[in-house]
Formats: C-alpha cells, structure tokens, sequence
C-alpha cells in the first residue's frame, strides 16, 4: 500500500496533469486506487474522477492549523480499509503543512500496518521550482521522491535547471538519493483546454468524440510514453521501498549521500539519521 503525493509546492507546474496521468495508468491496468483531492481552490482531478472508473475519491487535506492538522488523516484510513494504493493531488505551497502533519506523529501507525510514502515532485525547470526540490529532499530525506519534468515548460527553458547533467547541484542530490527522473509528455494546448473544460479523466478523453480522432491519438501517445517510464520504477512494484525508523518518518535535515547511482528507474534510499525528529519550526525553515 503506497501514498504518492503529487506535489511541486509552486503553483502551475502541471501537477493535476501528473495526477490525472498517474490515475490512467492505474486504470489501465485494473488496480485499485484512492484518489484524494487535497486542493480546495483548484480540484481539476476531483472534477475529473469523481464516481468514474470504480475508484475511490475523498477530499482530505493538509494544513498548518494545528486544532486541524487531522483533516489529512482520511487517506490514511481509506487506504489501509481498501487495502490499496492512494494518489494525492497536492495544491501548491503545501510543504509546510505536510511537515506538519507529518512531524505529529500522524502516519506513524499506519506506516507500522504497511503504508508506505512516496513524493512525485513536478518542476517547471525553473531555478526556484528546482529549489523547492531539493529543500524537499532536504526536509524529507527518508521518503522516495521521483522528480517529474514537465516537458511543456522545460522544452520552451533556456537554461533549464532540472536537467541533470547541467545543475550541479541537483545531480549531486539526484545521485546522493538515488531519485528516478520521469518526463511528463507535452500535452497539446488545446487538447488540454477541452479536458479540463468537460472535466474529463485523461481515459475518458480517448475515447471522447468531441475531440478530433488526431487529438485523441496525440493524447494516448503522450500517455503511452509517460507509462512506458512508470512501469519499472521501484516506488511502484511490491518491493519495499519507503524508509521508516523505528514506525517514525523522519523529516530532519539531511546531506544527500555519494553513491553515485544511475537515476532512472531506482528508487530513493535515504540515509537513516541518529537524531530524534526536529521541531515544525526547524522542520520546515522555508
């Protein structure tokens, strides 16, 4: 049982389009899934899933507000009740508030029953959503995380800061963690505007005759290709890969290892820290 958190903490970066994407391919494939639409102001994917294709949809989400810190927690039970995984479409700046959640304590029994944690973290390829990356990586060293390049912004980037081989300090953390890097396809503009104008899950939308048979190909194209990159990812299969020490998740400062290991496909090995949880304060100095 995973919880994939599709996060960015930037607005705009294409997160419910990752959402949307990740949900198709569970569809495809017959898997159960609890989708939960944690963004209030914006719930593309809420709109998009809601009673279709037999998942589940909850809207849980996270806060700073410790008195609510527990309007999180039904992901937790809906999961572990369906025995399943759980996607989770995260509104932007929402770091703090899942340090937060976290650092109370919150996942901690659930982790014990099995659930395990994963952060799919879209970038734009610009250097500040680039840095909200790598402070991810920082504040939560012992979850995997998958950095997720949208192609429709970097493809138009100068210089863009989540290429590998050119940021020195993002492949130093890429190596160090291990983290597996995915592309999501460019998505046709006007193919999109007619998807999130009629609400409809990208499965729904290949099938959808409104769409011309041209748009309803470029659209399977792209989902083909960002499937192709999922299926052997580690987060993904039946091997452990979360990193739990002693049932707690671990949300201290971290110095990303040297191994040196190739990225894709591999999952985050975090290193386990000697030192107790920090506080919220110096959990998430943002």
């Amino acid at each position: 049982m995973r919880i994939h958190l599709i996060t960015g903490e930037k607005g705009g970066v294409g997160k419910s389009q990752v959402a949307l994407a990740f949900i198709a391919f569970y569809t495809t494939q017959n898997r159960p899934l609890v989708i939960c639409e944690a963004d209030r102001s914006n719930g593309d994917v809420g709109r998009a899933t809601d009673g279709k294709d037999g998942h589940t949809i909850i809207y849980p989400h996270f806060t700073e507000n410790t008195d609510h810190i527990d309007k999180a927690d039904s992901m937790l039970d809906a999961v572990l009740t369906q025995h399943s995984d759980a996607i989770v479409n995260c509104p932007a700046q929402a770091h703090r508030a899942i340090v937060q959640w976290i650092s109370q304590g919150s996942a901690d029994l659930a982790i014990e029953e099995g659930i395990q944690f994963c952060f799919w973290f879209v970038t734009s390829g610009e250097y500040d959503s680039v840095a909200l990356f790598l402070q991810s990586l920082k504040e939560f060293p012992t979850i995997p995380h998958v950095l997720v390049r949208n192609a429709f912004f970097t493809d138009r980037l100068t210089y863009d800061y989540s290429g590998p081989l050119r940021s020195k300090d993002l492949k130093k953390a890429i190596d160090g963690h291990r983290v597996p890097v995915i592309e999501l396809p460019r998505f046709m503009p006007s193919d999109l505007d007619f998807i999130k104008a009629h609400a409809l899950s990208f499965t729904e939308a290949i099938q959808n005759k409104g769409l011309t048979i041209a748009a309803r190909s470029r659209v399977k194209r792209a989902l083909d290709h960002f499937f192709t990159q999922l299926t052997p990812l580690e987060v993904l299969t039946n091997e452990p890969t979360a990193h739990t020490r002693e049932g707690t998740l671990d949300t201290n400062d971290s110095t990303p290892g040297e191994s040196g290991a190739e990225t894709t496909g591999k999952s985050t090995r975090g290193k386990k820290r000697s030192r107790k949880s920090a506080s919220v304060e110096s959990a998430c100095p943002l």
